[in-house]
């Protein structure tokens, strides 16, 4: 189940998205965005309740980014699924560890 409730504000259309974004909801969520109230307005997708996620929701996330919505996420899961899909990497501390220049040991820490 996924409750979409509907802000508009002058120029902006907002999609407040609470519960599982997924089956017949990815629809029904795709005909509120291109609605008349929706057309040619910015558009925001508010997903901090947004609890789950499936195939078809992402596909649909992709459209919307491409047509260039803006999100608004919390929560690990979340925040990675639209870094992913915006282009932002995620920073990863581990990573970032591994591919810094070794750091310069002092003389009387050298072992040979």
């Amino acid at each position: 189940m996924l409750r979409i409730t509907l802000h508009q504000d002058g120029r902006q259309c907002r999609l407040e998205l609470s519960g599982r974004f997924c089956g017949p909801w990815v629809a029904e969520t795709e005909n509120v965005w291109r609605s008349t109230p929706c057309s040619g307005k910015e558009i925001e997708l508010d997903m901090r309740e947004v609890t789950g996620i499936d195939d078809t929701g992402r596909e649909l996330l992709i459209a919307m980014h491409e047509a260039g919505a803006r999100f608004v996420a919390q929560g690990v899961a979340m925040t990675a699924l639209i870094e992913e899909i915006t282009g932002k990497q995620p920073f990863d501390g581990a990573k970032a560890r591994r591919t810094k220049e070794p750091v310069p040991k002092f003389p009387d820490q050298e072992r040979h």
